[in-house]
Protein backbone atom coordinates (compact mmCIF):
# COMPACT_ATOMS: atom_id res chain seq x y z
CA UNK A 1 0.00 0.00 0.00
CA UNK A 2 2.84 2.43 0.86
CA UNK A 3 4.59 1.73 -2.44
CA UNK A 4 1.36 2.42 -4.30
CA UNK A 5 0.88 5.73 -2.46
CA UNK A 6 4.41 6.75 -3.32
CA UNK A 7 3.67 6.20 -7.00
CA UNK A 8 0.31 7.99 -6.94
CA UNK A 9 1.23 10.91 -4.61
CA UNK A 10 3.33 12.90 -7.15
CA UNK A 11 0.49 12.80 -9.69
CA UNK A 12 -1.96 14.15 -7.08
CA UNK A 13 0.13 16.45 -4.90
CA UNK A 14 2.00 18.24 -7.67
CA UNK A 15 -1.16 19.43 -9.47
CA UNK A 16 -2.69 20.53 -6.15
CA UNK A 17 0.49 22.40 -5.21
CA UNK A 18 0.64 24.01 -8.66
CA UNK A 19 -3.01 25.09 -8.47
CA UNK A 20 -2.62 26.60 -4.98
CA UNK A 21 0.54 28.49 -5.93
CA UNK A 22 -1.14 29.71 -9.12
CA UNK A 23 -3.95 31.21 -7.03
CA UNK A 24 -1.53 32.76 -4.54
CA UNK A 25 0.57 34.47 -7.19
CA UNK A 26 -2.53 35.50 -9.15
CA UNK A 27 -3.77 37.32 -6.05
CA UNK A 28 -0.37 38.91 -5.47
CA UNK A 29 -0.07 40.32 -8.99
CA UNK A 30 -3.75 41.01 -9.68
CA UNK A 31 -4.27 44.63 -10.89
CA UNK A 32 -6.63 45.75 -8.10
CA UNK A 33 -5.97 49.42 -8.85
CA UNK A 34 -7.24 48.93 -12.42
CA UNK A 35 -10.25 47.01 -11.08
CA UNK A 36 -11.04 49.85 -8.68
CA UNK A 37 -10.89 52.41 -11.50
CA UNK A 38 -13.11 50.27 -13.71
CA UNK A 39 -15.75 49.79 -10.98
CA UNK A 40 -15.85 53.52 -10.21
CA UNK A 41 -15.92 54.55 -13.87
CA UNK A 42 -18.65 52.02 -14.76
CA UNK A 43 -20.89 53.05 -11.86
CA UNK A 44 -20.55 56.78 -12.51
CA UNK A 45 -21.08 56.30 -16.26
CA UNK A 46 -24.26 54.35 -15.58
CA UNK A 47 -25.51 57.12 -13.29
CA UNK A 48 -24.92 59.73 -16.00
CA UNK A 49 -26.63 57.65 -18.69
CA UNK A 50 -29.72 57.11 -16.51
CA UNK A 51 -29.82 60.69 -15.12
CA UNK A 52 -28.87 59.32 -11.70
CA UNK A 53 -27.83 61.54 -8.83
CA UNK A 54 -25.08 59.45 -7.22
CA UNK A 55 -21.30 59.32 -7.54
CA UNK A 56 -18.98 56.57 -6.28
CA UNK A 57 -15.42 56.95 -5.00
CA UNK A 58 -13.02 54.34 -3.54
CA UNK A 59 -9.70 55.20 -1.88
CA UNK A 60 -8.05 51.75 -1.78
CA UNK A 61 -8.67 48.23 -3.09
CA UNK A 62 -6.70 45.05 -2.50
CA UNK A 63 -6.99 41.28 -2.20
CA UNK A 64 -8.84 39.39 0.51
CA UNK A 65 -8.01 35.71 0.90
CA UNK A 66 -7.79 33.93 -2.45
CA UNK A 67 -11.06 34.97 -4.07
CA UNK A 68 -12.02 38.25 -2.49
CA UNK A 69 -11.37 41.98 -2.39
CA UNK A 70 -10.97 44.51 0.39
CA UNK A 71 -11.93 48.16 -0.06
CA UNK A 72 -11.24 51.16 2.15
CA UNK A 73 -12.68 54.66 2.04
CA UNK A 74 -15.77 53.88 -0.04
CA UNK A 75 -17.93 56.98 -0.50
CA UNK A 76 -21.29 57.33 -2.22
CA UNK A 77 -22.33 60.93 -2.86
CA UNK A 78 -25.99 61.73 -3.58
CA UNK A 79 -27.28 65.07 -4.79
CA UNK A 80 -29.55 66.80 -2.29
CA UNK A 81 -33.16 67.49 -3.23
CA UNK A 82 -32.45 71.05 -2.07
CA UNK A 83 -30.09 72.64 -4.64
CA UNK A 84 -28.80 75.05 -2.00
CA UNK A 85 -27.45 72.19 0.14
CA UNK A 86 -24.29 70.11 -0.47
CA UNK A 87 -24.59 66.44 -1.51
CA UNK A 88 -25.16 63.83 1.17
CA UNK A 89 -22.45 61.24 1.73
CA UNK A 90 -22.56 57.59 2.72
CA UNK A 91 -19.09 56.59 3.89
CA UNK A 92 -17.84 53.04 4.46
CA UNK A 93 -14.58 52.69 6.38
CA UNK A 94 -13.84 49.16 5.19
CA UNK A 95 -15.63 46.49 3.16
CA UNK A 96 -14.66 42.95 2.19
CA UNK A 97 -16.31 40.56 -0.25
CA UNK A 98 -15.36 37.00 -1.18
CA UNK A 99 -16.69 34.70 -3.90
CA UNK A 100 -17.03 30.99 -3.14
CA UNK A 101 -14.72 29.03 -5.47
CA UNK A 102 -16.70 25.82 -4.85
CA UNK A 103 -19.90 27.64 -5.83
CA UNK A 104 -18.33 28.78 -9.10
CA UNK A 105 -17.33 25.19 -9.91
CA UNK A 106 -20.99 24.11 -9.80
CA UNK A 107 -22.29 27.17 -11.66
CA UNK A 108 -23.38 29.40 -8.75
CA UNK A 109 -22.13 32.82 -7.68
CA UNK A 110 -22.13 32.82 -3.89
CA UNK A 111 -20.64 35.94 -2.31
CA UNK A 112 -20.15 36.75 1.37
CA UNK A 113 -19.39 40.29 2.49
CA UNK A 114 -18.73 42.37 5.58
CA UNK A 115 -18.98 46.15 5.87
CA UNK A 116 -17.65 48.31 8.69
CA UNK A 117 -19.64 51.55 8.60
CA UNK A 118 -21.70 53.95 10.72
CA UNK A 119 -20.01 52.74 13.90
CA UNK A 120 -21.30 49.19 13.41
CA UNK A 121 -21.16 46.15 11.17
CA UNK A 122 -23.24 44.97 8.21
CA UNK A 123 -22.57 41.43 7.03
CA UNK A 124 -24.35 39.03 4.75
CA UNK A 125 -24.55 36.88 1.64
CA UNK A 126 -25.49 37.44 -1.99
CA UNK A 127 -26.24 34.26 -3.95
CA UNK A 128 -26.94 34.06 -7.68
CA UNK A 129 -28.22 30.64 -8.66
CA UNK A 130 -29.41 30.42 -12.22
CA UNK A 131 -31.64 33.45 -12.68
CA UNK A 132 -32.68 33.70 -9.04
CA UNK A 133 -31.00 36.00 -6.55
CA UNK A 134 -30.96 35.81 -2.75
CA UNK A 135 -29.76 38.51 -0.33
CA UNK A 136 -29.25 38.02 3.42
CA UNK A 137 -28.19 40.96 5.60
CA UNK A 138 -27.47 41.27 9.30
CA UNK A 139 -27.00 44.68 10.88
CA UNK A 140 -25.18 44.88 14.20
CA UNK A 141 -25.08 48.01 16.37
CA UNK A 142 -25.28 50.57 13.55
CA UNK A 143 -25.34 54.19 14.77
CA UNK A 144 -28.22 55.92 12.94
CA UNK A 145 -26.74 59.30 13.88
CA UNK A 146 -23.88 58.60 11.46
CA UNK A 147 -26.18 57.93 8.48
CA UNK A 148 -26.06 61.35 6.84
CA UNK A 149 -29.00 60.92 4.39
CA UNK A 150 -31.23 60.08 7.36
CA UNK A 151 -30.16 63.05 9.47
CA UNK A 152 -30.37 65.34 6.43
CA UNK A 153 -33.90 64.12 5.74
CA UNK A 154 -34.97 64.91 9.30
CA UNK A 155 -32.88 68.06 9.55
CA UNK A 156 -31.80 67.27 13.11
CA UNK A 157 -29.11 65.15 14.80
CA UNK A 158 -30.21 61.68 15.90
CA UNK A 159 -29.18 58.98 18.36
CA UNK A 160 -29.87 55.27 18.35
CA UNK A 161 -28.31 51.87 17.64
CA UNK A 162 -29.86 49.69 14.94
CA UNK A 163 -29.69 45.90 14.66
CA UNK A 164 -31.75 43.44 12.66
CA UNK A 165 -32.03 41.27 9.58
CA UNK A 166 -33.10 41.61 5.95
CA UNK A 167 -33.86 38.50 3.88
CA UNK A 168 -35.03 38.71 0.26
CA UNK A 169 -35.44 36.15 -2.53
CA UNK A 170 -35.76 37.66 -6.02
CA UNK A 171 -36.97 35.35 -8.80
CA UNK A 172 -35.23 36.07 -12.11
CA UNK A 173 -33.08 38.50 -10.15
CA UNK A 174 -35.86 41.08 -10.01
CA UNK A 175 -36.67 42.95 -6.80
CA UNK A 176 -40.08 43.74 -8.30
CA UNK A 177 -40.90 40.02 -7.84
CA UNK A 178 -39.16 39.62 -4.49
CA UNK A 179 -40.37 38.01 -1.28
CA UNK A 180 -38.95 37.80 2.22
CA UNK A 181 -38.90 39.90 5.36
CA UNK A 182 -37.30 42.77 7.27
CA UNK A 183 -36.93 43.11 11.03
CA UNK A 184 -35.13 46.13 12.48
CA UNK A 185 -34.80 47.24 16.10
CA UNK A 186 -33.39 50.67 16.92
CA UNK A 187 -32.60 51.10 20.62
CA UNK A 188 -32.70 54.37 22.58
CA UNK A 189 -33.73 56.61 19.69
CA UNK A 190 -33.52 60.34 20.38
CA UNK A 191 -33.82 63.45 18.20
CA UNK A 192 -32.22 66.84 18.72
CA UNK A 193 -29.33 67.95 20.91
CA UNK A 194 -30.51 71.29 22.28
CA UNK A 195 -28.44 73.15 19.65
CA UNK A 196 -29.83 72.32 16.19
CA UNK A 197 -32.88 74.42 15.32
CA UNK A 198 -36.20 72.94 14.29
CA UNK A 199 -37.75 74.67 11.25
CA UNK A 200 -35.09 77.37 11.67
CA UNK A 201 -36.82 78.57 14.82
CA UNK A 202 -35.59 77.40 18.23
CA UNK A 203 -33.09 74.74 19.22
CA UNK A 204 -34.95 71.49 19.90
CA UNK A 205 -34.29 70.05 23.36
CA UNK A 206 -33.34 66.36 23.23
CA UNK A 207 -36.51 64.36 22.51
CA UNK A 208 -36.51 60.73 23.68
CA UNK A 209 -38.33 58.52 21.14
CA UNK A 210 -37.46 55.24 22.86
CA UNK A 211 -37.08 51.88 21.12
CA UNK A 212 -38.29 51.88 17.51
CA UNK A 213 -39.29 48.62 15.83
CA UNK A 214 -39.91 47.94 12.14
CA UNK A 215 -41.29 44.64 10.83
CA UNK A 216 -42.18 44.15 7.15
CA UNK A 217 -43.05 41.23 4.88
CA UNK A 218 -42.37 41.13 1.13
CA UNK A 219 -44.47 39.30 -1.43
CA UNK A 220 -44.60 39.71 -5.21
CA UNK A 221 -42.36 42.76 -5.05
CA UNK A 222 -44.37 44.65 -2.43
CA UNK A 223 -42.89 45.13 1.03
CA UNK A 224 -45.78 45.55 3.49
CA UNK A 225 -44.96 47.25 6.79
CA UNK A 226 -46.79 45.23 9.44
CA UNK A 227 -45.30 47.02 12.44
CA UNK A 228 -43.73 50.44 12.80
CA UNK A 229 -43.83 52.21 16.11
CA UNK A 230 -42.21 53.58 19.23
CA UNK A 231 -43.58 54.67 22.57
CA UNK A 232 -40.94 56.73 24.29
CA UNK A 233 -40.89 59.11 27.21
CA UNK A 234 -41.37 62.17 25.02
CA UNK A 235 -43.03 60.94 21.82
CA UNK A 236 -45.41 58.31 20.49
CA UNK A 237 -45.05 57.16 16.88
CA UNK A 238 -47.19 54.77 14.82
CA UNK A 239 -46.93 53.86 11.14
CA UNK A 240 -47.88 51.45 8.38
CA UNK A 241 -47.80 51.23 4.60
CA UNK A 242 -46.15 49.56 1.63
CA UNK A 243 -43.05 49.84 -0.52
CA UNK A 244 -42.94 48.77 -4.16
CA UNK A 245 -39.44 47.31 -4.50
CA UNK A 246 -37.24 48.13 -7.48
CA UNK A 247 -33.85 46.86 -8.71
CA UNK A 248 -32.24 50.14 -7.63
CA UNK A 249 -33.22 50.67 -3.98
CA UNK A 250 -33.52 54.45 -4.33
CA UNK A 251 -36.14 53.93 -7.07
CA UNK A 252 -38.41 51.89 -4.77
CA UNK A 253 -41.85 53.52 -4.43
CA UNK A 254 -43.06 54.52 -0.97
CA UNK A 255 -46.64 54.70 0.26
CA UNK A 256 -46.16 55.03 4.02
CA UNK A 257 -48.42 56.65 6.61
CA UNK A 258 -47.02 57.79 9.94
CA UNK A 259 -48.39 59.77 12.85
CA UNK A 260 -46.65 61.05 15.95
CA UNK A 261 -47.60 62.92 19.09
CA UNK A 262 -45.46 64.99 21.43
CA UNK A 263 -46.27 64.00 25.01
CA UNK A 264 -47.38 66.63 27.55
CA UNK A 265 -44.38 65.89 29.77
CA UNK A 266 -42.00 67.01 27.04
CA UNK A 267 -44.07 70.06 26.09
CA UNK A 268 -43.78 71.36 29.66
CA UNK A 269 -40.11 70.40 29.94
CA UNK A 270 -38.82 73.91 29.20
CA UNK A 271 -39.89 77.29 27.88
CA UNK A 272 -38.39 76.37 24.49
CA UNK A 273 -40.46 73.18 24.32
CA UNK A 274 -43.59 75.16 25.23
CA UNK A 275 -42.86 77.67 22.47
CA UNK A 276 -42.15 75.02 19.86
CA UNK A 277 -45.04 72.62 20.54
CA UNK A 278 -47.39 74.62 22.76
CA UNK A 279 -48.14 74.23 26.45
CA UNK A 280 -50.97 71.76 27.26
CA UNK A 281 -54.32 73.61 27.26
CA UNK A 282 -52.85 76.78 25.74
CA UNK A 283 -54.56 78.54 22.82
CA UNK A 284 -51.33 80.17 21.65
CA UNK A 285 -50.29 78.64 18.28
CA UNK A 286 -46.99 76.75 18.67
CA UNK A 287 -44.04 77.76 16.49
CA UNK A 288 -43.95 74.23 15.08
CA UNK A 289 -47.30 74.84 13.37
CA UNK A 290 -46.33 78.13 11.72
CA UNK A 291 -45.37 76.00 8.72
CA UNK A 292 -48.65 75.59 6.77
CA UNK A 293 -47.91 71.95 5.97
CA UNK A 294 -47.29 71.12 9.61
CA UNK A 295 -50.55 72.81 10.55
CA UNK A 296 -52.39 70.74 7.92
CA UNK A 297 -50.90 67.59 9.40
CA UNK A 298 -52.43 68.26 12.86
CA UNK A 299 -55.21 65.78 13.73
CA UNK A 300 -58.08 66.23 16.20
CA UNK A 301 -56.49 63.64 18.53
CA UNK A 302 -53.29 65.71 18.85
CA UNK A 303 -51.22 63.56 16.49
CA UNK A 304 -49.42 64.92 13.43
CA UNK A 305 -50.17 62.70 10.42
CA UNK A 306 -48.07 62.41 7.27
CA UNK A 307 -48.13 60.37 4.09
CA UNK A 308 -44.70 59.63 2.58
CA UNK A 309 -44.83 58.93 -1.14
CA UNK A 310 -42.60 58.73 -4.18
CA UNK A 311 -39.15 57.22 -4.81
CA UNK A 312 -37.10 56.26 -1.76
CA UNK A 313 -34.28 58.50 -2.96
CA UNK A 314 -36.57 61.55 -3.22
CA UNK A 315 -39.63 61.06 -1.01
CA UNK A 316 -42.48 63.56 -0.79
CA UNK A 317 -44.02 64.35 2.61
CA UNK A 318 -47.75 65.09 2.38
CA UNK A 319 -49.69 66.36 5.42
CA UNK A 320 -52.57 64.05 6.37
CA UNK A 321 -54.27 65.78 9.27
CA UNK A 322 -57.55 64.00 8.56
CA UNK A 323 -55.93 60.55 8.70
CA UNK A 324 -55.55 60.32 4.92
CA UNK A 325 -54.17 62.17 1.94
CA UNK A 326 -55.44 65.68 1.20
CA UNK A 327 -58.08 65.99 -1.49
CA UNK A 328 -56.81 66.23 -5.04
CA UNK A 329 -53.82 63.94 -4.39
CA UNK A 330 -54.25 60.60 -6.17
CA UNK A 331 -53.28 57.41 -4.38
CA UNK A 332 -50.20 55.63 -5.66
CA UNK A 333 -50.87 52.19 -7.10
CA UNK A 334 -48.06 49.75 -6.38
CA UNK A 335 -47.61 46.33 -8.00
CA UNK A 336 -49.64 43.77 -6.09
CA UNK A 337 -52.03 46.44 -4.80
CA UNK A 338 -54.40 46.56 -7.76
CA UNK A 339 -58.03 46.46 -6.78
CA UNK A 340 -57.38 47.47 -3.18
CA UNK A 341 -56.97 50.86 -1.64
CA UNK A 342 -53.65 51.88 -0.19
CA UNK A 343 -53.62 51.43 3.59
CA UNK A 344 -54.51 54.44 5.71
CA UNK A 345 -54.06 55.14 9.39
CA UNK A 346 -57.26 54.94 11.34
CA UNK A 347 -58.40 58.34 12.53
Amino acid sequence: MKERLKKIAPWVLYPIFYFVMLLVFAVMVFPYEKLKERIVASFNAQQRSTNGHQELAIDEMGGHWLSGVKMKGVRLLSASSDPTKPPTEIKIEEATARVSILGLLIGNQDTTFRVEAFGGTIKGEHDLRGKDRRVELELVDVDIGQIQPLTDLLGLPMEGRMSGTISLLMPEGKASKGSGGVTLDIKDVAVGDGKAKLKGALALPRLAVGDLKLVAEAKDGVLKVTKLGATGKDLELIGEGRIGMRELATDSLLDIQVRFKINDGYRTKSDIAKSLFGAPGSNVPPLFELDPKVKQSKRPDGFYGWTIRGPLGRPEFIPAGGGGAPSGLPAISLPGMAGSAAPRLAP
